[in-house]
């Protein structure tokens, strides 16, 4: 063989080997670039290895089936999360297991987010812990508040946005694509979260009878009512006087189905099931998915959908009876502010509206309609919702208008009630006679008298009343005049209203730009949402 012809041959053997060893490098190399992510439930692994991407490898440590409040990881797993870059949970006392490996894996530098603090969370409430009856110990998985958001599209945004931070944090050089996935994310909520109103917009009854109380999100956001035979977590069950209450309620309400989760069917439920002749429908609470979901690549929103579906046929028939303390439907007062401008939240208030009524709601009635109010229409506690359109709370609301009504955009709209809401009063507190406002940590308070009342014409052709109190003595840095406005004409108790203050009477007619609005400080965040954005 020619020499010059074996030294090519050599190099080109030398470099078609050498090649092969730089590809399984950089093959090496992109595989040691993937962030090792672990979570508890399945929706966070979900939503990581939809914003992580490529650059990402996800495993959720629940296994199919199991129960979210009392799972506890094997050994080997936590050999493993020990080992990842990334530890995900939910919070909110779902998994304390998870609390207490925050020690440990710190010291192995992994990174952990807790996908729910800093949200605003649902408290558990009374019936949700049940009464467990002599011979029973308490369980430990006692939640004081609700661990299920992700089944809020909108707080599972929130999680999701967690997610997103923590992977640009360790990973920046790849932020711009997990921004971008983020954002396709985030109009898959809000598209899941319009599903959800829809099918409760057009639901013959808003109760659902359920076999564990998963579902208190869907209470607060869209306006249901579950009644649930197990407490938060699926184990807690009711005792036998819970039982009897449930039936008999089942049966006032004349339900149809019974909504069971998809891995199981509690004996109780099944005799509470046999007892009212409910049908079993299923619903999925998401924390851990099935194997055969996972054979179909079923994710996040195809299982939100399934649900979606589910409450829709849950809900198709009237409910035949009423309890006694829910007499009043809930029915949409068109909120239509002081001026030109269509200004209404759709608040849903517990008025039983007829047509006359509504249109008084809408600002169109006769003077002789119009009836003095006391102070005491406006007592309680009351928080001024102009911090919760800073911190952004209300975007939602603002998205859901510009979506629906469209006369402006969510960014106008918000501009638009920045300048109405604005106001350095954050509390009011009417007892008696005795408005105190909570101004910059300081209180001052004043007793006030009925002063009579004013209608005002605005230039949309409808009217408004202002309810008119003057200050009894005068009093320093506390206004001589408050005026309330909340669409009513005659007495009621208010669920919310718009206050206006000043030292001249008649100029505070004229006041068209800013209403600082107030509703009751029990209510978060989600519930005056909710209330803004109902129907």
């Amino acid at each position: 063989m020619p020499k010059n012809l074996t030294m090519f041959s050599f190099l080109l053997i030398f470099t078609l080997i050498f090649a092969g060893c730089s590809n399984k490098k950089e093959d090496a190399v992109k595989k040691e670039e993937k962030l090792s992510v672990y979570t508890t439930i399945f929706p966070l692994a979900d939503f990581v290895k939809k914003i992580g991407g490529d650059y990402i490898t996800v495993k959720a440590i629940y296994p199919p089936g199991a129960d979210s409040h009392t799972f506890e990881p094997s050994q080997k797993q936590t050999v493993k999360v020990a080992k990842a870059d990334l530890f995900i949970y939910n919070g909110a006392e779902l998994e304390p297991f998870a609390e207490k490996m925050e020690k440990t894996l710190q010291k192995e530098n992994v990174k952990i987010v807790n996908a729910s603090r800093g949200i605003e969370l649902r408290a558990a409430t009374e019936d949700e812990h049940h009464d467990h009856g002599d011979g029973h110990k308490e369980h430990e998985h006692h939640h004081d508040k609700d661990p299920h958001l992700w089944l809020d599209p909108i707080l599972a945004m929130k999680q999701a946005e967690k997610i997103k931070d923590a992977l640009v944090e360790l990973q920046p050089d790849y932020k711009q694509e997990f921004e971008k996935n983020f954002a396709a994310l985030q109009t898959k909520f809000t598209d899941l979260d319009d599903r959800f109103k829809a099918a409760v917009a057009n639901a013959k009854t808003k109760e659902i009878l359920v076999s564990h109380a998963a579902y208190g999100y869907w209470e607060q956001r869209y306006g249901l009512k579950q009644i649930p035979i197990a407490g938060i977590s699926a184990s807690d069950e009711p005792s036998q006087k819970k039982l009897a209450e449930i039936t008999k309620t089942v049966k006032e309400y004349g339900l149809k189905y019974i909504l069971f989760e998809t891995f199981s069917t509690p004996k109780v439920a099944s005799v509470i099931q046999k007892e009212t002749g409910t049908k079993v429908l299923r619903l999925n609470h998401l924390a851990t998915i099935s194997e055969d979901d996972a054979k179909n690549n079923k994710d996040y929103f195809t299982l939100m959908e399934e649900n979606v579906n589910t409450l829709k046929e849950a809900t198709q028939f009237a409910s035949v009876a009423e309890k006694p303390s829910e007499k009043h439907e809930q029915t949409t007062e068109s909120h239509t502010h002081e001026n030109e401008h269509d200004h209404s939240h759709n608040h849903s208030h517990s008025h039983a509206h007829d047509k006359a009524t509504e249109r008084i709601y809408e600002g169109y009635f006769e003077d002789n309609q119009v009836k003095d109010r006391p102070l005491s229409d406006w007592k309680g506690d009351w928080q001024s919702v102009y911090p919760y359109l800073q911190d952004g709370t209300l975007d939602e609301v603002f998205a859901h208008k510009a979506k629906h009504e469209g006369k402006m955009s969510a960014k106008e709209y918000k501009e638009y009630y920045n300048e109405g809401y604005q106001t350095d009063v954050n509390r009011i507190v009417i007892q008696g006679d005795t408005v105190t406002f909570y101004k910059n940590k300081e209180e001052y308070s004043g007793k006030y008298i009925y002063d009579g009342y004013k209608i005002l014409t605005y230039d949309a052709g409808n009217r408004g009343v202002r309810y008119i109190f003057k200050l009894a003595e005068k009093t320093e840095e506390v206004p001589q005049y408050i005026q309330f406005s909340d669409h009513g004409i005659y007495p009621n108790k208010a669920g919310h209203y718009h206050l206006y203050w000043g030292d001249n009477r008649e100029t505070l007619f004229d006041e068209m730009i800013h209403w600082p609005t107030f509703y009751p400080s029990d209510m978060n965040g989600h519930d005056i949402v909710h209330e803004m954005t109902a129907h």
